[in-house]
C-alpha cells in the first residue's frame, strides 16, 4: 500500500505529456502547393474558309507564341489552391514557322516574305491591333477534376476582350516536373475580330480557331 502511495506521488510530481502535434507543426508537415515556372508551346491554327472562290491559293496557319511568360501553382492534393498566370506579347507571334508546320502534318510552307505580309496583316488595327493591345494574357480563376483531366477555368484577353473559357488539360506534377496539355476551340468574333479576308472575300480565314497548349515547367 506505501509502495503504490509512492508511485502515485511520484506521477502527480510529473505529469505525463500528451505529444500532440501543434497546428503549426502540422501544417508544417503538410505538403505545400508548389509554384512553376512555364515554358513549353502556345500556338493557335487558323484555318483558310474552303468554301471561297480562291481558296486552293490560300493556306491554313499557325501562329505561335514566343517571348512568353507563366507560371502555375499546383497542389494535385488541393486543386483550390490552383493558379496560373500566362503572358504573351502580341508583337512577338511567329507566323508560320517551317518546323511547327512539318510538325503538325502541314506539307504546304509560305515563303518568308509571305509569312512577313501574313504577320503584317495580323498586327493591324483591323485584326490584332498590337499598337493598342499588346498582349494576350490568361489567368485561371478555378481548377476541377474531370476524370482524367482538369477544367481550368480563367480569363482569356484578347484584342482587349476579356472572355472566361474552360481549358480540359491533361497535368503531371512532382517535386521538379510539371507538364500539361490541352486544346479549346476559340472564336475570332467573340474577342471583337473580323476573320481576316482579302480579295474582296476571295481569299478569307474561318472565325473558329483552335489554341493549343503544351506546357512545362519547373519549379521557382
Amino acid at each position: 500500500m506505501i509502495g503504490l502511495l509512492a508511485l502515485l506521488a511520484a506521477c502527480s510530481q510529473s505529469p505525463v505529456e500528451l505529444l500532440v502535434p501543434s497546428a503549426q507543426a502540422q501544417d508544417a508537415a503538410a505538403p505545400a502547393a508548389r509554384l512553376y515556372g512555364l515554358g513549353g508551346t502556345l500556338y493557335v491554327q487558323v484555318y483558310k474558309d474552303p468554301n471561297t472562290i480562291a481558296a486552293a491559293a490560300a493556306h491554313d496557319h499557325v501562329v505561335k507564341a514566343s517571348g512568353w511568360n507563366g507560371s502555375v501553382t499546383w497542389d494535385a492534393a488541393n486543386l483550390a489552391a490552383c493558379k496560373v498566370q500566362i503572358t504573351v506579347p502580341v508583337s512577338s507571334l511567329s507566323v508560320d514557322e517551317k518546323g511547327l508546320r512539318e510538325q503538325l502534318g502541314y506539307d504546304t510552307f509560305p515563303s518568308d516574305s509571305e509569312r512577313a505580309d501574313i504577320k503584317t496583316a495580323m498586327l493591324s488595327d483591323a485584326q490584332l491591333d498590337s499598337a493598342k493591345y499588346p498582349s494576350i494574357s490568361y489567368q485561371a480563376t478555378k481548377c476541377e477534376q474531370s476524370g482524367d483531366l482538369v477544367n481550368v477555368t480563367g480569363n482569356l484577353t484578347i484584342h482587349g476582350v476579356t472572355k472566361s473559357v474552360v481549358l480540359p488539360m491533361s497535368v503531371k506534377a512532382d517535386a521538379v516536373n510539371f507538364s500539361a496539355k490541352g486544346s479549346i476551340k476559340i472564336r475570332a468574333s467573340q474577342f471583337g475580330m473580323t476573320p481576316y479576308s482579302a480579295l474582296f472575300g476571295a481569299v478569307k480565314n474561318q472565325d473558329t480557331m483552335i489554341l493549343v497548349i503544351d506546357v512545362t515547367g519547373k519549379p521557382r
